[in-house]
């Protein structure tokens, strides 16, 4: 009886337009809304890049001799953060064909959704103008903090004499 009734529903022309009419909406948000996210993403990676250069440069100026500097660090890739999500099960009918559905929504805190683990990408180069690079020794110190900080060996570090 359970069987018939819900064959009878499925038939139904307004139900079957509400259940295209869901799919395509799920299929827009997936699609849009996966492109903001990425847009995010890179938003936040490139500030990140920013952020680190800023900070290394106004740390190396500081190195005795060294004088004025301009850091440039180039990445393999983008950083990369996990989302937690919560899934839920729903079943639909109690019969022997009943069917499932997961719900996965993304684990808010505030306005934004809950990072479980950030992976950062390994760091490809580094380019360092300095106004005293014309000095061994400056080099020398700028090159050591450089693959100390970002754990990049010394062949990907370039350092050379900035125009003054």
């Amino acid at each position: 009886m359970k069987n018939r009734e819900l064959v009878k529903l499925l038939k139904n022309k307004h139900i079957q337009l509400l259940g295209v009419i869901f799919i395509i909406g799920a299929a827009l948000m997936i699609i849009f809304g996966g492109d903001a996210a990425v847009e995010r993403k890179k938003t936040q990676s490139t500030q990140t890049a920013v952020s680190d250069e800023e900070r290394l440069s106004a740390i190396l100026s500081e190195i005795d001799g060294a004088g004025a500097v301009d850091v440039m660090i180039t990445y393999y890739g983008t950083a990369e953060k996990d989302i937690a999500y919560e899934t839920k099960t729903n079943s639909v009918g109690r019969d022997e064909g009943s069917e499932e559905s997961e719900d996965k929504r993304a684990v808010m805190t505030g306005n934004e959704p809950m990072v479980v683990k950030e992976t950062y990408p390994e760091v490809k180069g580094v380019i360092i103008a300095a106004q005293g690079a014309d000095k061994a020794y400056v080099r020398q110190a700028v090159s050591e903090a450089v693959t100390a900080v970002l754990d990049v060996p010394a062949h990907r570090v370039c350092i050379y004499k900035k125009e003054e």
